[in-house]
């Protein structure tokens, strides 16, 4: 079982996630409507129990 830290560490990577994602969509001229699609694959995925490396997923977006 993982403990408490452990999973607030995850909440924190995920909203910089977020919030990296926003940014470069807005850089790039994307959509909102694209960045939701994306936050709502990856929340899928991890509501599935689907391991997610937002720091890796962070630097994708680079």
């Amino acid at each position: 079982m993982e403990s408490a830290s452990s999973y607030q560490m995850g909440a924190f990577e995920a909203l910089e996630w977020a919030w990296h994602l926003l940014r470069t969509q807005k850089e790039h001229s994307g959509s909102v409507d694209e960045a939701y699609s994306t936050v709502q694959e990856l929340l899928a995925k991890v509501g599935k129990g689907g391991n997610v490396d937002f720091r890796t997923e962070i630097s994708r977006l680079h």
